[in-house]
């Protein structure tokens, strides 16, 4: 099954279970945004990449489904626009140095545990769950020493943990720890080796507003 037709059905599965939600579940639409905190650098033999900044955008949804003692249960989905921008040099020769800019439609879907805060409008939560992404647009890194263009893969997949705070029930602010399970480049010879071609975990700063 191709990448996008994954994400085109995991939204239909999406929406027809918000049809089969009990009535005293609570269902909110906004807008979910994130900026990656992290700013690595790395270098090897071939080039040195530095300057690394990611963020998304995009639609969610909310839905609370079973009311707890002292907390609620649900699940949030959103589809959102990604961007992730860095700066690679080649260390071998010119020293040439190219921005180079990766876009994905990455849709996260997390379970979500509202912990409330007395009479006070302040809320806590705790949420984990997996994320796909379908790449969109990809930027080739030529490097000399390779027979080949380094290019980015057209799927990327992993889990969300995040940890946050909701006020007056509609805005959300709060850290999520991604771990990336895919690698994002790919290259014909086996023997590549390269941060580009490695595993990375990041920390993102998210905010959401529900209506």
């Amino acid at each position: 099954m191709k990448p996008k037709n994954i994400i085109h059905n995991s939204l239909t599965v999406i929406l027809l279970s918000m049809m089969n939600l009990p009535v005293f579940s609570q269902i909110r639409f906004g807008v979910k945004a994130d900026v990656g905190l992290n700013n690595p650098n790395f270098s090897t033999s071939a080039l040195k990449v530095e300057n690394m900044t990611s963020y998304s955008i995009g639609p969610s949804f909310e839905a609370m489904l079973l009311p707890l003692a002292t907390a609620k249960l649900g699940i949030d989905a959103s589809l959102v626009y990604n961007d992730n921008r860095m700066t690679v040099s080649n260390l071998t020769s010119t020293n040439e140095v190219k921005d180079i800019s990766n876009r994905y439609l990455m849709m996260p879907v997390n379970a979500k545990l509202k912990f409330g805060a007395g009479l006070l409008p302040i809320r806590l939560f705790a949420a984990a769950g997996p994320y796909a992404g379908y790449l969109i647009h990809g930027d080739k890194i030529n490097i000399e020493e390779t027979a080949d263009n380094i290019k980015a893969k057209g799927f990327c997949a992993g889990t969300n943990i995040a940890l946050g705070v909701e006020v007056l029930r509609m805005i959300q602010v709060g850290v999520n720890y991604r771990v990336q399970l895919t690698d994002n480049y790919s290259l014909d010879k086996p023997n590549w080796r390269d941060p580009l071609n490695g595993k990375t975990n990041s920390w993102n700063i998210t905010g959401s507003i529900y209506f």
